[in-house]
């Protein structure tokens, strides 16, 4: 027979055996997604704080380049995004006027020939498609020292001009005058 103490032991045991189950079934679930969401927010937390750390280290490294300011407007002039040829031979006239030299020719034909044109994208493609060329001639009279004193303001200037070929006669009028050719070549940034 069965009594009362077994009935109750035996309704104990099934709602052990109930509560186990529901426990697996409902709990255990609820208590994984809990582990895996608690996993992805120290996931999340990571990355901001890798992200905060790289800001920081952008700001540090902006305030160092900012220190650098005037070598990168030095660079800038140096190798100009605006490859005009009118900036270039305007710095010419306004050079030569200057050191008391007369600008009397100016000859850009050589930007416009097929030659420079094939040399100037072969030289694109060689450094990677940055630095563009620019070959040109200017032709001054004046003295020598005069001469010598503009070479020495174009080779000053921040500009990257470089003189190929200097080529002087003296002057019919006046012995004292030369007149000089020289061709030139400069180079600017092409984006």
């Amino acid at each position: 027979m069965i009594t009362s103490k077994h009935t109750t032991l035996i309704i104990l045991i099934c709602l052990l055996i109930l509560l186990a189950l529901g426990g697996y079934f409902l709990c255990w679930p609820k208590y994984q997604e809990f582990k895996w969401k608690k996993v992805e927010i120290e996931t999340k937390d990571e990355e901001i704080r890798k992200k905060e750390e790289y800001i920081l280290n952008l700001g540090i490294l902006s305030e160092k380049l900012s220190a650098y300011e005037e070598q990168f407007s030095k660079i800038d002039s140096a190798l100009p995004k605006d490859s005009s040829i009118a900036d270039l031979l305007n710095f010419f006239e306004k050079t030569s006027s200057e050191n008391g030299l007369i600008l009397t020719d100016i000859d850009v034909s050589g930007l416009f020939s097929s030659e420079t044109s094939v040399q100037q994208s072969s030289t694109q493609e060689d450094s990677g498609g940055k630095i563009q060329k620019m070959s040109f001639s200017i032709s001054v009279s004046g003295s020598y020292s005069a001469f010598k004193n503009f070479l020495s303001a174009v080779y000053r200037s921040s500009r990257l001009i470089e003189v190929k070929s200097i080529g002087f006669s003296s002057s019919e009028e006046k012995k004292d005058l030369f007149d000089f050719n020289l061709n030139l070549e400069a180079q600017s940034y092409a984006p």
